[in-house]
């Protein structure tokens, strides 16, 4: 006769239940071959740096809202008049925080749907207040920046829409089927593709070198950055019209 299992053994299992299927929610995105490789890559790169922090404790989300923690107090020094030193240095362990979250999530098994949103509300407030720097020190023209933030803003409206389509869709399931729907769409269709991943990466490189020809006053660092930000503007463009083509992902009762 087969002995019962203890409740706290109960719980154990239904959580690594709960991680294998976010697991296989995150895996069995069709991503293309770069942006696997480029996530596998990072994560090999920074293993040690997880490990490191999961030891500590530090979760993937604990460095995402790092990263809230920094914007705010960039705002407050630009408000008090800190030297524009302290706001590179801010946007910097933005960047970082950013570059790390996600191999962290993903080396310690601990990616969250909270996590997932998180970050991408954490991105939108770096390009905002990114955006506003750079246009107060001149080293964009405000009509490149309007076309920057239209493009973000129809992106983020192309992930809301999906959201919206898909909680509705789900208002007449069982809770729990909801939930599992729900989760699904914020782990797959949030991903980011290697076209956004190289938006991402065009925006960030070619601000940080507009950034840096504050200190190093250079026209080649503005020329760079300048290119940078229209290929990221050739990117985002792309990025939408990908992002509108995007079927929802399927429900989880379907074959993975």
């Amino acid at each position: 006769m087969n002995s019962p299992i203890h409740p706290i053994e109960k719980i154990k299992e239904k959580s690594k239940e709960k991680k294998e299927d976010i697991r296989r929610i995150v895996v069995r995105r069709k991503d293309d071959m770069l942006t696997a490789l480029e996530k596998n890559w990072r994560d090999w790169a920074l293993r040690p740096l997880t490990a490191l922090l999961w030891k500590m404790r530090i979760r993937a989300n604990h460095i995402t809202i790092a990263g809230f923690f920094f914007i705010a107090l960039a705002i407050w020094m630009y408000a008090a008049g800190y030297p524009f030193s302290y706001q590179f240095a801010l946007l910097a362990a933005i960047a970082v925080s950013d570059a790390v979250d996600g191999p962290q999530a993903r080396n310690n098994d601990d990616v969250t749907v909270l996590g997932t949103w998180m970050d991408h509300l954490r991105d939108a407030s770096l390009m905002v207040w990114a955006s506003y720097l750079i246009y107060v020190y001149h080293l964009l023209s405000g009509e490149l920046i309007i076309i920057i933030w239209v493009l973000e803003l129809l992106l983020m409206w192309a992930s809301v829409k999906g959201f919206l389509i898909r909680y509705l869709e789900t208002l007449s399931r069982p809770e729990g089927e909801r939930q599992e729907l729900m989760e699904q769409f914020s782990l797959d269709n949030l991903q980011a593709s290697v076209i956004g991943r190289l938006e991402f990466f065009c925006w960030t490189s070619g601000y940080g070198f507009l950034f840096l020809s504050l200190f190093f006053p250079s026209a080649g660092l503005v020329m760079v950055g300048q290119a940078l930000i229209i290929l990221e503007i050739i990117f985002s463009a792309l990025n939408i019209a990908d992002a509108y083509q995007r079927p929802l992902s399927a429900p989880p009762s379907a074959n993975w």
